[in-house]
């Protein structure tokens, strides 16, 4: 069971021509909009996301707070206003994650929204799925398995610790690992018209998520998030 927290957390956000996940985050009595650094790809010092509420894309004014550096696909900005109560605590923290257990992540893969709307906000109820921590690749990198969808990307992954049962939030959905595998019909290779193996990329079932450490660490270089209000 995702509990509230999570819930009212998750965002359906649209960048350019392309829909994905994103979710709020408070650090240090600031809240901050966390996704995918492709997501928003291009976004500089201020701009704007269409954020989906109330059955229709609400364009939403926002401050670049950071991109991750090198290859972490995590960015967060800065919107104007509050979107999440300060009741509904999420702690951003990847200690205490342990290898092999339950976690879950949440999105809108493929644009998926369904008929429920949450009270307050009026945004979509995210779909959720379940994945296994399988891999600590870095101490900044994990692989679940789990399957994974495109518009997942900036989507929390979240889990509880044994006994506990408030979710905490300890990585961002970057994406899945493919493979490129061979079109066959009736058992045989079909070829393209230009004489080459005609192959298709293939979902692995891993998916690959950032540790939120770096959401927090942007988030505390460069605090401008809006004050929660109680």
């Amino acid at each position: 069971m995702i509990t509230s927290n999570v819930i009212h957390r998750v965002l359906y956000v649209r960048y350019g021509s392309g829909t994905a996940t994103a979710f709020t985050l408070d650090v240090d009595g600031r809240q901050y909009v966390v996704t995918a650094r492709h997501v928003v790809e291009g976004f500089g010092e201020s701009g704007s996301i269409d954020i989906f509420a109330n059955g229709d894309w609400q364009s939403t004014p926002a401050r670049l707070v950071g991109h991750a550096p090198g290859d972490r696909d995590i960015s967060i900005l800065a919107v104007g206003h509050q979107i999440t109560p300060r009741g509904l605590t999420m702690e951003p923290t990847s200690k205490g994650v342990i290898y092999g257990q339950d976690v879950f992540f949440l999105g809108f893969p493929y644009g998926l929204v369904g008929k429920f709307l949450l009270a307050g906000h009026g945004h979509p109820l995210p779909l959720v799925k379940k994945a296994t921590v399988s891999l600590f690749q870095t101490d900044e990198l994990f692989l679940l398995d789990g399957h994974n969808n495109p518009g997942f990307s900036g989507g929390p992954v979240v889990f509880t610790a044994p006994g506990v049962n408030e979710y905490k939030v300890f990585a961002v959905v970057s994406g899945y690992k493919s493979v490129e595998q061979s079109v066959l019909a009736g058992g045989q290779q079909v070829y393209a018209h230009e004489g080459k193996p005609l192959v298709i990329p293939s979902n692995t079932g891993i998916i690959v998520a950032w540790a939120i450490d770096f959401a927090v660490q942007l988030a505390r270089s460069n605090p401008i998030g809006v004050p929660c209000a109680a």
